[in-house]
């Protein structure tokens, strides 16, 4: 088969029916395979000269983006030989529109272009069998004798038979090249025993001639060659630098071996990859190491806070008791501004207490220790519980209290703990709301959720404060009312999410604000 190319190639002096001669010739070969000449058009875009598919006709126009081969064989001006379709890393993307083709092997060699800035024209294979080595060497070998049988040609009438537009000037002695396929010959060990130019170029060997003390080619992973098998994919080693190459390996007689190699199309790609996965994977380890220090701080800081709360708690008990028996039941002889000064203390020893139990809460929760028992809680009868004990408070601050739109809701919830979310909703809008003003308390069903809200018409929240009330120890300032721990909201936000619910809060500055409790329904699973 190729003789009778060869004898087509020298005797037609036609290029447009040398062409058609031996396309005709090598679909024979390749059959049930189809081979195809395209030639460029616009950017991305070919028209078929010739096919051996009967449906195929000159008028016809392909385009890149829907032919792998035509895409890659453009981005590097170099031959694409792909010999399974099923295995090769470069068409993963495009892996099953060609086996629904029923493309099995591929190649697409570039044999000439008429002006620098010109698409080549693209020899086109595709093989409906699995191709033999015989097969894509003989496509290749076709390929080559193209190329030197159009490089005698004057590219003005190349381009005048096959209707291209006319090459510029003085373009005819540098636009036809050889397929830049570096070839070597190699010993059993990797020696280099024979080079064409393009390998030199590719391993840095810029003089003609082999030295006597002869290179070895050599690449990673570092195999035997007769393991490398007749494709596969390596990284060349140039100096200081690696190039991931695609090779192809067939073994010669007197333990010799023949093999081609190609630049990969994503050479740069790859190596950027690796380059990003090494910088992310130390920044990972950073990363680790840095979340494993703040969680070992956290847990200090856990056990400092729940540490000195239990320090705390036992003396701050005793003190409460001592003066409030002594405003009490020692109060006799006792000055008015006596009086006052004790009634401070035991305010002030009030307030550390319950900042004592918070901290305590706190720690608790975070660090998983609080127990809860989740089972079905009346949300109707838990609210008016907590009204019931809030009242007094209520009043002596002159604020309105209602929980008239309750709905008898069934809440998975630990009851305890639902309490002291409400009852710390409800002191936060009684601090917050001026004398003559009202905290109202709602609950329904909403889907397959209970929801409660706690509602005041108090001095509201600023936007720039708004996102961060849940957050420890942070106060809204400027309110002139009253303040506290910052602690009670950070406390309500972790028990919520505890119980397998969330809380969230609009407000607006002037206007009061509303808290709202999402929990998960009773359905009779604990």
């Amino acid at each position: 088969m190729a003789g009778e190319i060869a004898i087509d190639l020298a005797s037609r002096a036609q290029v447009a029916s040398m062409l058609r001669a031996v396309i005709s010739r090598l679909s024979s070969a390749v059959a049930p395979g189809r081979v195809s000449l395209l030639l460029p058009e616009t950017a991305g875009r070919w028209r078929v000269f010739a096919s051996s598919a009967e449906h195929e006709t000159h008028d016809l126009v392909v385009y890149s983006d829907r032919y792998p081969e035509l895409l890659q064989t453009s981005r590097t001006s170099t031959p694409f030989v792909i010999a399974d379709v099923g295995t090769a890393a470069e068409l993963r993307t495009a892996r099953e529109v060609l086996e629904t083709a029923g493309v099995r092997s591929l190649a697409a060699y570039p044999i000439f272009r008429t002006s620098p800035a010109a698409e080549s024209a693209v020899l086109k294979v595709s093989f409906y069998h699995p191709a033999r080595d015989d097969d894509l060497a003989l496509a290749t070998l076709v390929a080559h004798l193209l190329l030197h049988r159009l490089s005698r040609v004057p590219l003005a009438e190349v381009a005048s038979q096959l209707g291209l537009p006319a090459p510029p000037d003085r373009a005819e002695a540098t636009q036809i090249r050889l397929l830049p396929l570096p070839a070597l010959v190699l010993d059993a060990s990797g020696h280099v025993l024979r080079s064409n130019a393009r390998a030199r170029w590719l391993l840095h060997w810029r003089e003609a001639a082999v030295s006597a003390d002869l290179p070895r080619l050599r690449l990673r992973p570092e195999r035997q060659w007769e393991t490398h098998g007749t494709r596969w994919e390596a990284a060349l080693i140039r100096g200081q630098d690696e190039v991931e190459v695609i090779g192809w390996s067939a073994s010669l007689p007197g333990d010799r071996h023949l093999l081609l190699l190609e630049p990969h199309p994503e050479a740069r790609r790859r190596v950027r990859e690796r380059a990003i996965r090494h910088t992310l994977a130390e920044k990972l380890r950073e990363l680790e190491s840095t979340n494993t220090l703040l969680a070992d701080y956290a847990r200090v800081r856990d056990r400092f806070v729940s540490d000195a709360a239990h320090e705390l708690k036992t003396p701050l008990a005793i003190l409460r008791s001592y003066l409030e028996a002594l405003s009490d039941d020692l109060a006799v002889g006792l000055s008015e501004q006596q009086l006052e000064f004790v009634r401070g203390a035991a305010h002030g020893a009030e307030r550390l207490q319950r900042l004592t139990d918070e901290l305590l809460d706190l720690a608790a929760i975070e660090s998983g220790r609080l127990p809860l028992t989740l089972g079905p809680v009346s949300v109707q009868a838990c609210v008016a519980a907590v009204l019931e004990e809030l009242r007094p408070i209520a009043r002596s601050a002159h604020v309105g209290l209602a929980g008239n739109d309750v709905d008898d809701v069934t809440a998975r919830a630990d009851e305890e703990r639902l309490r002291q979310v409400l009852r710390n909703l409800i002191e936060n809008g009684l601090k917050y709301t001026r004398p003559a003003g009202e905290v109202a308390v709602s609950a329904k069903c909403h889907d397959d959720r209970a929801l409660l809200c706690v509602c005041d018409n108090g001095v509201g929240i600023p936007a720039d404060a708004l996102p961060h009330i849940f957050d420890e120890f942070v106060r809204v300032q400027g309110n002139g009312l009253s303040s506290g721990s910052g602690l009670g909201l950070a406390i309500v936000r972790r028990l919520v999410l505890a119980m397998g619910g969330r809380v969230w809060a609009d407000s607006q500055a002037g206007s009061g604000s509303r808290f709202f409790v999402e929990l998960p329904l009773w359905t009779g699973e604990g």
